[in-house]
Protein backbone atom coordinates (compact mmCIF):
# COMPACT_ATOMS: atom_id res chain seq x y z
CA UNK A 1 0.00 0.00 0.00
CA UNK A 2 2.70 2.26 0.55
CA UNK A 3 4.42 1.90 -2.68
CA UNK A 4 0.81 2.12 -4.81
CA UNK A 5 0.38 5.51 -2.26
CA UNK A 6 3.73 6.84 -3.76
CA UNK A 7 3.37 6.24 -7.26
CA UNK A 8 -0.07 7.15 -7.29
CA UNK A 9 1.17 10.30 -5.19
CA UNK A 10 -1.81 10.21 -2.38
CA UNK A 11 -1.41 10.01 0.91
CA UNK A 12 -0.27 6.79 2.59
CA UNK A 13 -2.70 7.94 5.42
CA UNK A 14 -5.47 8.81 2.97
CA UNK A 15 -5.12 5.70 0.95
CA UNK A 16 -5.30 3.53 4.15
CA UNK A 17 -7.85 5.18 5.73
CA UNK A 18 -10.11 4.61 2.13
CA UNK A 19 -8.90 1.31 2.52
CA UNK A 20 -10.30 0.61 6.16
CA UNK A 21 -13.96 0.43 5.87
CA UNK A 22 -13.74 -2.51 3.65
CA UNK A 23 -10.85 -4.51 5.76
CA UNK A 24 -12.74 -4.01 8.71
CA UNK A 25 -15.70 -5.66 7.70
CA UNK A 26 -13.20 -8.52 6.43
CA UNK A 27 -11.79 -8.85 9.78
CA UNK A 28 -15.14 -8.71 11.79
CA UNK A 29 -16.92 -11.56 9.14
CA UNK A 30 -14.32 -13.44 7.62
CA UNK A 31 -16.29 -12.93 5.04
CA UNK A 32 -15.31 -10.88 1.39
CA UNK A 33 -19.31 -11.82 0.20
CA UNK A 34 -19.91 -9.43 3.42
CA UNK A 35 -17.63 -7.04 2.39
CA UNK A 36 -18.82 -6.86 -1.05
CA UNK A 37 -21.50 -3.83 -1.50
CA UNK A 38 -18.64 -1.55 0.57
CA UNK A 39 -15.32 -3.07 -1.61
CA UNK A 40 -17.76 -1.62 -4.83
CA UNK A 41 -18.56 1.38 -3.21
CA UNK A 42 -15.49 2.44 -1.98
CA UNK A 43 -13.51 1.17 -4.78
CA UNK A 44 -15.62 3.52 -6.92
CA UNK A 45 -16.70 6.81 -4.49
CA UNK A 46 -13.67 6.78 -2.82
CA UNK A 47 -11.37 5.40 -4.57
CA UNK A 48 -11.47 6.46 -7.95
CA UNK A 49 -11.62 3.39 -10.21
CA UNK A 50 -13.72 3.63 -12.73
CA UNK A 51 -17.11 1.35 -12.46
CA UNK A 52 -16.21 -0.73 -15.94
CA UNK A 53 -13.08 -1.95 -14.10
CA UNK A 54 -14.42 -2.62 -10.59
CA UNK A 55 -17.55 -4.63 -12.18
CA UNK A 56 -15.17 -7.00 -13.53
CA UNK A 57 -12.25 -6.83 -10.92
CA UNK A 58 -14.02 -6.96 -7.49
CA UNK A 59 -16.40 -10.08 -8.32
CA UNK A 60 -13.30 -12.18 -10.15
CA UNK A 61 -10.45 -10.66 -7.37
CA UNK A 62 -12.71 -11.31 -4.58
CA UNK A 63 -13.20 -15.04 -5.90
CA UNK A 64 -9.99 -16.04 -7.05
CA UNK A 65 -7.28 -13.02 -5.78
CA UNK A 66 -6.56 -14.56 -2.05
CA UNK A 67 -3.18 -13.98 -1.28
CA UNK A 68 -3.68 -13.62 2.61
CA UNK A 69 -5.16 -17.12 2.49
CA UNK A 70 -1.96 -18.43 0.31
CA UNK A 71 -0.09 -17.31 3.14
CA UNK A 72 -2.18 -18.89 5.61
CA UNK A 73 -1.96 -21.97 4.13
CA UNK A 74 1.99 -21.70 3.72
CA UNK A 75 2.28 -21.19 7.46
CA UNK A 76 -0.27 -23.66 8.60
CA UNK A 77 1.31 -26.56 6.24
CA UNK A 78 4.88 -25.75 7.75
CA UNK A 79 3.87 -24.92 11.35
CA UNK A 80 2.05 -28.49 11.37
CA UNK A 81 4.88 -30.73 9.65
CA UNK A 82 7.34 -28.72 12.34
CA UNK A 83 5.20 -29.80 14.94
CA UNK A 84 4.65 -33.02 13.62
CA UNK A 85 8.29 -34.14 12.52
CA UNK A 86 7.68 -33.47 8.95
CA UNK A 87 10.91 -33.48 6.85
CA UNK A 88 10.61 -30.16 4.94
CA UNK A 89 12.30 -30.54 1.58
CA UNK A 90 12.79 -28.71 -1.21
CA UNK A 91 10.09 -30.28 -3.09
CA UNK A 92 8.23 -30.49 -0.21
CA UNK A 93 8.30 -26.89 -0.05
CA UNK A 94 7.35 -26.35 -4.13
CA UNK A 95 4.56 -28.87 -3.91
CA UNK A 96 3.17 -26.86 -0.55
CA UNK A 97 3.81 -23.76 -2.57
CA UNK A 98 1.58 -24.87 -6.00
CA UNK A 99 -1.07 -26.88 -3.56
CA UNK A 100 -1.59 -23.82 -1.62
CA UNK A 101 -2.10 -21.39 -4.98
CA UNK A 102 -4.51 -23.90 -6.26
CA UNK A 103 -6.69 -24.42 -3.17
CA UNK A 104 -6.44 -20.67 -2.68
CA UNK A 105 -8.35 -20.03 -6.14
CA UNK A 106 -10.25 -22.71 -5.42
CA UNK A 107 -11.93 -21.80 -2.18
CA UNK A 108 -15.00 -20.16 -2.12
CA UNK A 109 -15.24 -16.69 -0.62
CA UNK A 110 -17.40 -17.59 2.60
CA UNK A 111 -16.21 -18.11 6.04
CA UNK A 112 -14.62 -21.51 6.83
CA UNK A 113 -14.25 -22.96 3.67
CA UNK A 114 -10.36 -22.63 4.31
CA UNK A 115 -11.10 -25.87 6.57
CA UNK A 116 -11.74 -28.45 3.87
CA UNK A 117 -8.85 -26.90 2.55
CA UNK A 118 -6.14 -28.01 5.14
CA UNK A 119 -7.44 -31.74 4.81
CA UNK A 120 -6.40 -31.66 1.36
CA UNK A 121 -3.18 -29.58 1.67
CA UNK A 122 -2.09 -31.96 5.07
CA UNK A 123 -2.76 -35.18 2.67
CA UNK A 124 -0.82 -34.34 0.01
CA UNK A 125 2.07 -32.92 2.48
CA UNK A 126 1.64 -35.78 4.39
CA UNK A 127 1.18 -34.48 7.46
CA UNK A 128 -0.69 -36.55 9.94
CA UNK A 129 -4.52 -35.71 10.21
CA UNK A 130 -4.27 -34.95 14.03
CA UNK A 131 -3.06 -31.91 12.34
CA UNK A 132 -6.27 -30.60 11.30
CA UNK A 133 -7.52 -30.61 14.40
CA UNK A 134 -5.17 -28.00 15.91
CA UNK A 135 -5.73 -26.00 12.59
CA UNK A 136 -9.08 -26.12 12.87
CA UNK A 137 -9.37 -24.54 16.37
CA UNK A 138 -6.28 -21.93 14.91
CA UNK A 139 -8.25 -21.12 11.88
CA UNK A 140 -11.32 -19.82 13.62
CA UNK A 141 -8.92 -16.33 14.54
CA UNK A 142 -6.61 -16.73 11.21
CA UNK A 143 -9.52 -16.45 8.70
CA UNK A 144 -10.51 -13.23 9.92
CA UNK A 145 -7.38 -11.98 9.56
CA UNK A 146 -6.63 -13.67 5.98
CA UNK A 147 -9.97 -12.53 4.67
CA UNK A 148 -9.08 -8.53 5.77
CA UNK A 149 -5.69 -9.22 3.97
CA UNK A 150 -7.38 -10.20 0.71
CA UNK A 151 -9.47 -7.28 0.64
CA UNK A 152 -7.07 -4.60 1.36
CA UNK A 153 -4.88 -6.25 -1.00
CA UNK A 154 -7.75 -6.68 -3.49
CA UNK A 155 -8.28 -2.69 -3.50
CA UNK A 156 -4.69 -1.76 -3.45
CA UNK A 157 -4.23 -3.69 -6.43
CA UNK A 158 -7.43 -2.51 -8.00
CA UNK A 159 -5.94 1.31 -7.70
CA UNK A 160 -2.93 0.29 -8.88
CA UNK A 161 -4.31 -1.81 -12.14
CA UNK A 162 -6.48 1.24 -12.92
CA UNK A 163 -3.91 3.96 -13.04
CA UNK A 164 -1.92 1.84 -15.44
CA UNK A 165 -4.82 1.43 -17.68
CA UNK A 166 -5.95 4.89 -16.81
CA UNK A 167 -9.15 3.88 -15.65
CA UNK A 168 -8.12 6.15 -12.50
CA UNK A 169 -9.57 9.55 -11.20
CA UNK A 170 -6.87 10.54 -9.75
CA UNK A 171 -8.45 14.02 -7.89
CA UNK A 172 -11.23 11.82 -6.33
CA UNK A 173 -8.25 9.12 -4.92
CA UNK A 174 -6.35 12.31 -3.41
CA UNK A 175 -9.35 14.26 -1.77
Amino acid sequence: SLLVAMRKKVSPVKLISKLLPTFVIGLTTASSVAAFQTNVTTCEKKLGIDKKLVDIGIPLGQVIFMPGAIVLFLCAAFGMAESFGIAITPVWILTCMIISVVLAIAAPPIAGAALTCYTILFIQLGIPTDAIAVIIALNVILEFVATAANLFCLQTTMVELSGDLELLDADCLRK
